[in-house]
């Protein structure tokens, strides 16, 4: 089935997949922004984000499964999970009428001020009490930029690191239980659609392999990382996904 491309093109997409991999288990976040522009190198971009779908459901999944008291994340921050949901439903309806361009610029701007802002002094800090209904708010934004532009996750790593005492595990086991009501529809979307079709849903499901042993790595990485430094690792993944929305903005 891969013979129709070398052996460079696979084991550089291999590769990729493994890298993709390893920053979802050491973070929790970052493996389409990273995966996809390298396996676009060397395959049409379409097919690069479709190649995906299944192992980044897969990733998502198995980090909430590993995630100690589960049911807590769920009860705690299911507000953000439906609000992803309604907002990517609003964000796809008015896809046709919206300025993408302008969207990407506004929030990619505001992505990165807020990171720089969480790593100064000045930090951001969301009240206990207020946890739950900025989850609603914050996970609709996600859904609605999502939607348009498919960036579901800078406002959710936002949302999450002004959450005071939140533990990297932690962080990655919400992240990963919000991310699931992301990515499911998305799929969804891909298959109805046609992107996914036959040959890229065999390829996707291979891409599952490399991705299992980057996020397995990964995890044993995160381990002997601190959390004060995983929360600045955080940021710098707050400051890239930005950056990455002013690039497509001016492509």
């Amino acid at each position: 089935m891969l013979a129709e491309y070398g052996p460079w093109i696979v084991s550089w997409c291999f590769f990729a997949l493994c890298c993709g991999g390893f920053i979802k288990g050491a973070l929790g976040v970052g493996t389409p922004l990273l995966t996809v522009p390298m396996m676009a190198q060397v395959l049409p971009p379409q097919m690069a984000i479709a190649i995906m779908a299944i192992p980044v459901v897969v990733a998502n999944l198995w980090q909430f499964a590993q995630a100690e008291r589960g049911y807590k994340v769920a009860r705690n921050f299911w507000p953000a999970f439906v609000a992803i949901l309604i907002g990517t439903w609003i964000g796809v309806k008015i896809l046709s009428v919206i300025d993408e361009k302008t969207l990407l610029v506004l929030v990619g701007v505001a992505v990165i001020g807020f990171a720089v802002l969480q790593g100064s002094h000045y930090r951001f800090h969301l009240p206990g009490r207020a946890v739950k209904p900025a989850g609603f708010l914050f996970g609709g934004a996600s859904g609605l930029i999502g939607g348009v532009c498919s960036f579901f996750g800078p406002m959710l790593i936002v949302y999450l690191i002004s959450i005071r005492g939140l533990s990297k595990n932690q962080f990655v086991s919400t992240i990963s239980f919000l991310d699931v009501s992301a990515v499911v529809p998305w799929t969804l979307t891909l298959y109805l659609f046609g992107i996914l079709d036959q040959r890229l849903l065999a390829y996707s499901a291979l891409a599952t392999i490399p991705v299992t042993i980057g996020l397995l790595l990964g995890q044993r990485i995160r381990q002997r990382i601190s959390d004060a430094r995983f929360q600045y690792l955080i940021i710098g993944i707050l400051v890239v996904s930005g950056a990455s929305m002013l690039w497509r903005a001016y492509q």
